[in-house]
């Protein structure tokens, strides 16, 4: 069980950092054909949401 741990740990480090990203692409997904984006406006929004949570990760780390 630890070695599996350990494994998952390698491509998951922080585990609200990651279910923020899958909460992004799921909102990348669903959101534009519903607010009739274009493809360049989702993709700015996607790209402003990950710099978000990057932001936020990097400063809850600093806090640490």
């Amino acid at each position: 069980m630890k070695v599996l741990r350990e494994l998952i740990g390698l491509f998951v480090d922080d585990g609200s950092l990651a279910s923020g990203i899958v909460v992004l692409i799921a909102l990348a997904w669903l959101l534009p054909p519903l607010l009739g984006l274009g493809p360049v406006a989702s993709a700015l929004a996607f790209l402003a949401g990950c710099l978000a949570l990057l932001f936020e990760n990097v400063l809850r780390g600093a806090r640490r």
